[in-house]
C-alpha cells in the first residue's frame, strides 16, 4: 500500500497552513489517521525538517501507532509523539496539525488561554483552549501534557510553543487552527480595548452540547 491519495491530502493541508500564514520555514507538522492492511490503524505524517517550499508527497511518512516507519522514507515529525497521543486518547480524531502562528503563540508563551470569546469557538472547539503545562518539544511529557490539556475539545495551547489542532479530518483540524490563530488576535484587541467579557456561561454550556452531539457524543 502507498497511500498516495492520503499522503495529497496531508501536503494540501500543509500548503493551506503555509498560505494562512499559520507556520513558516519547517515548523510545525501536519498528520491524519490513514487504513493500513487489515483495517489496522497507521497515521500519515509530515518528515522532520522539510521547509514546506520544498515538501513533496513523497516527504510524508506513514507510521504505526508505535512510531515505527511502515511506508517512506524520510524521518517522521519530531512532534510524533504528540499526534500519537492524541490519536490514541480520541478514537473520534482523523487528523492533527500543529502550527506556530503569531498571535496565538503569543499567548501560549503568556500562558494565557483562551476563554469562550465567541460562539462558534464553542461550536467548533468544544469551548475555551486552555494551556498544557510546559515540557520539551518532541518529549514524551509534552504528548502528555498536551493530551490532558486537550480533553475532548479540538485546540490546545502548547506553553512557550505553539497551537494543536484536532479534527475528524484534515479540513476540521485545519479549521481549528485558524479558528485559534483568529481568537487570539481577538482576544489580544479586546484586552487592549480594556478588558474581556466571555460569553455567559449557561450559552457555552448549550453550544457545548451542540459540540457533542455533532460528534455523536451524548449533550
Amino acid at each position: 500500500m502507498s497511500w498516495e491519495e492520503e499522503k495529497e491530502q496531508v501536503l494540501e493541508a500543509c500548503r493551506r497552513i503555509v498560505a494562512a500564514g499559520l507556520v513558516a520555514g519547517a515548523s510545525g507538522n501536519v498528520s491524519r489517521r490513514v487504513e493500513g492492511p487489515d483495517g489496522v490503524p497507521l497515521v500519515a505524517i509530515t518528515a522532520s525538517q522539510v521547509p514546506y517550499h520544498r515538501l513533496t508527497a513523497g516527504d510524508i511518512v506513514v507510521i504505526d501507532f508505535e512510531g515505527d516507519p511502515v511506508e517512506g522514507e524520510g524521518v517522521p515529525s519530531s512532534e510524533t509523539l504528540a499526534h500519537l497521543a492524541v490519536y490514541r486518547a480520541r478514537p473520534d480524531a482523523g487528523a492533527v496539525i500543529h502550527t506556530h502562528s503569531i498571535y496565538a503563540s503569543a499567548l501560549a508563551v503568556a500562558s494565557q488561554e483562551i476563554p469562550p470569546l465567541i460562539e462558534e469557538q464553542v461550536v467548533i472547539l468544544g469551548g475555551s483552549v486552555p494551556v498544557a503545562e510546559y515540557a520539551i518539544a518532541g518529549s514524551q511529557e509534552l504528548a502528555d501534557k498536551a493530551r490532558a490539556a486537550l480533553g475532548e475539545g479540538n485546540a490546545v495551547l502548547l506553553h512557550n510553543h505553539g497551537v494543536l489542532g484536532v479534527g475528524a479530518d484534515l479540513e476540521e483540524a485545519a479549521i481549528a487552527c485558524e479558528l485559534v490563530e483568529r481568537l487570539a488576535q481577538i482576544y489580544v484587541m479586546a484586552l487592549g480595548l480594556g478588558g474581556v467579557t466571555p460569553l455567559p456561561e449557561d450559552v457555552v454550556e448549550v453550544h457545548k452540547k451542540i459540540f457533542r452531539m455533532s460528534r455523536g457524543r451524548l449533550p
